[in-house]
């Protein structure tokens, strides 16, 4: 079977849990990464419980042609072993605090956890490649943590020439100091270092729990940064392990490309996560700025009309912005926009787009979140063929289905002023138009 052939199988296989055509988007995305398709770090206990899971989700990319950078831990069996030897250990602010002694045991089980993980890819013919030294260059910047090692430099340039070999490299988090002295390196640390040197499309956590959880132990689908940072760090319920998984994730999303975002999921879903708009995890954004116009000038109108020509797939009217008084809601990205007309007494959201390279980002929710922030009350129409009304419909206080459109709103409690609103949409022209 070729590779074009195989691909499109495997594509067909995996439509199960998506459209075939989102699946396609993904994919073709993530092909001209090269070496910067993914870093995804498998927590240590992800090893000895999931490691089937795990195997089988890596295999599929190997398949599709994606070749992630693979970052292990291995804490739980360390645990273990130091248990069994009678060895004490405990943590600081969710790294463990690593003697001589327990360097030793750190270095033994991690060059073991490396092994399972590679003998598994190489079983399915994945050329894997353990990298058990000689990645990271490191200093001791907190000597109360005793050998536990900073990265100040990552040799990515060995990773990027076995993943343009067809290899998939398996890093184990052991460092060095300019003199030689091996150090223990918090898993998730590490691969936030080569995250920023290799600037990947994606950065994921795989880990038995699958995302981040809420107070009542809900998974969060979806944080933002800069609006949701400041909150979570201050819940007693996030535990110190995840509040350091945050915290580096904040400073990574502060040094790779604003398109790129990190995902915390379960191996099983690794797939899900990746070629979903959906996704099936918690992804993290550091957010995007969303400024709102009374007045737009000529560019604006250009950007504006760009975005809403690509999201709809159609011809916006000559004279859109010459008629009604209108808001715009602009992303700093210019790829998101929400128009908001006020010939009603209450707001009359007229569009809202999302180009579409841009979903599957957080984007959407964000620009969502700032519109119903300006509104306690909102309707709009939406064609009863678009594939977001199951989103308008999970976030709307009521729907009206009629055989073109449906109509949705939020706030809105008289009947009189419902049934004005209702009529308003219906009797709007079209303002895109498709071509035969």
């Amino acid at each position: 079977m070729n590779n074009s052939i195989q691909k499109d199988t495997i594509i067909k296989l995996l439509s199960g849990m998506s459209s075939e055509k989102e699946i396609r988007k993904y994919l073709n995305r993530f092909s001209s990464d090269d070496f910067r398709f993914a870093v995804i770090k498998v927590g240590g206990a992800v090893i000895q419980n999931d490691l089937e899971n795990l195997v089988s989700s890596l295999a599929f990319l190997h398949e599709v042609g994606l070749r992630p950078v693979i970052v292990h831990g291995g804490g739980p069996k360390l645990s273990e072993e130091l248990t069994n030897r009678k060895i004490n250990f405990s943590f600081v602010d969710g790294q463990r605090v690593t003697s001589k002694e327990v360097l030793d045991v750190a270095i033994s089980i991690f060059k073991e956890e490396n092994s399972k993980i590679t003998s598994a890819l190489k079983s399915m013919g994945i050329a894997a490649v353990p990298l058990v030294k000689d990645i990271f260059e490191c200093n001791i910047k907190n000597k109360e943590l005793g050998f536990v090692g900073e990265v100040i430099k990552t040799q990515s340039k060995n990773i990027k020439d076995i993943i343009l070999n067809g290899g998939i490299p398996v890093i184990a988090p052991i460092g060095s100091t300019n003199d030689g002295q091996k150090v223990n390196i918090n898993g998730d640390k590490a691969t936030l270092a080569l995250a920023k040197e290799i600037l990947p499309d994606k950065v994921i956590f795989l880990s038995e729990i699958g995302g981040i959880l809420d107070s009542s132990d809900n998974l969060i689908s979806t944080i933002n940064i800069k609006d949701d940072y400041e909150n979570l760090m201050n819940k007693e319920w996030l535990h110190s392990g995840m509040k350091l998984k945050l915290q580096q994730i904040k400073i990574l999303l502060d040094s790779i490309p604003s398109n790129s975002s990190v995902s915390i999921t379960k191996p099983l879903n690794l797939n899900k996560e990746l070629f979903t708009d959906a996704g099936f995890g918690t992804l993290v954004k550091a957010g995007h700025q969303i400024d709102k116009y009374k007045n737009i000038d000529n560019q604006s109108i250009t950007t504006v009309t760009s975005i809403l020509e690509s999201a709809f797939k159609g011809k916006l009217i000559d004279n859109y912005f010459n008629k009604k008084e209108k808001d715009f809601y602009i992303s700093s990205c210019n790829r998101a926009s929400i128009v908001i007309s006020y010939e009603q007494d209450i707001a009359y959201m007229d569009k809202f787009a999302v180009i579409n390279t841009a979903r599957g980002e957080g984007l959407g929710n964000a620009m969502w979140s700032r519109m119903i922030k300006d509104h306690k009350k909102v309707f709009w129409r939406s064609r009863s063929t678009n594939a977001i009304n199951n989103f308008y419909k999970d976030v709307c206080d009521g729907f009206q289905k009629y055989d073109e459109w449906n109509i949705f709103w939020i706030g809105i409690k008289d009947l009189n002023e419902l049934t004005d609103c209702i009529q308003y949409a219906i009797k709007q022209p079209a303002t895109i138009i498709y071509e035969d």
